[in-house]
């Protein structure tokens, strides 16, 4: 009974002793989640001269590194396998890869967290970015001081999850993840600087906010009074959006989720017909 006790401790501190199984590898997903990570479970496909055991995975998790498991050849090995699965993280264009190194092919598979989309005011705008949102597969959260803005007359759909609250107060509550994505269109820059100010140093993925050039400059201005780092403030999309010359709140929200796709995506914005017309 000591010897197991010991034996499932020292698996805790020392992951890459032992194989994982499929459970271990859910719990381990499931935390990785929690705090927006996306994860990388790579396994080995074939190899010259050798059969791999079923179970050897090896865990990578954005932000971490290796969390668990071992592919059972070395530990150099798993090292550089660890390597290259973040650089595959990163690109969020991969889901399913195979790789060869040497004689061994191995299996990247990416499990990315739900994407998250937080609107910050239910106006006009933040309605129809709550709608595409929903539609490009978001979790969506609107938040709203005024009640009648955040509530189902207004946002009948009920994926669409709803907080009538202080701004300060809603945003505090939320868990902001690198899986979230958030958008400050409120009634008025006084709210969206009050917003700004609360989630700018956030681990979020995307940050943007709506208003002309010179009000978003003017808000820029104001934190940096504060002494807000100028790193935190190139993170932030403001003016929210892509030019593509949006007039309505429907084409301004088309033009923030493009915005959003492009930057997780990698895109450059670009019209593709552009190439065909620069030759």
């Amino acid at each position: 009974m000591v010897i197991e006790l010991l034996v499932a401790q020292l698996s805790i501190f020392i992951p890459n002793l032992f194989m994982m199984t499929a459970p271990e590898i859910s719990v381990a997903i499931n935390r990785a989640f929690n705090k927006g990570h996306s994860l990388a479970i790579v396994s080995i496909v074939s190899q010259a001269g050798a059969t791999s055991e079923k179970n050897t995975r090896l865990l990578i998790e954005e932000g971490v590194g290796v969390i668990g498991g071992t592919l059972g050849l070395n530990q150099a090995f798993d090292t550089s396998t660890a390597e290259q699965a973040l650089l595959l993280i990163k690109d969020e264009r991969q889901e399913i890869v195979t790789q060869d190194f040497a004689d061994t092919r191995l299996l990247f598979e990416i499990a990315r967290p739900p994407l998250e989309l937080i609107v910050c005011g239910g106006g006009h705008v933040g309605q129809a970015v709550a709608q595409a949102g929903v539609f490009l597969g978001f979790r969506v959260t609107v938040i709203d001081d005024r009640a009648e803005f955040a509530g189902r007359e207004r946002f009948p759909d009920e994926r669409i999850n709803l907080i009538s609250d202080d701004f300060v107060a809603a945003l505090h509550s939320l868990k902001i993840t690198p899986a979230s994505h958030l958008v400050i269109v409120t009634r008025g820059h006084k709210h969206d600087e009050i917003c700004l100010r609360e989630v700018i140093d956030k681990p979020a993925r995307y940050i943007g906010m709506i208003g002309s050039r010179r009000r978003t400059t003017t808000i820029r201005a104001h934190l940096k009074r504060e002494g807000v780092d100028d790193e935190l403030m190139l993170r932030v999309c403001a003016p929210i959006g892509l030019d593509i010359g949006a007039q309505t709140p429907e084409e301004i929200a088309i033009a923030i989720l493009a915005e959003i796709i492009m930057i997780r995506r990698g895109g450059d914005g670009r019209a593709k017909s552009a190439f065909v017309r620069e030759k």
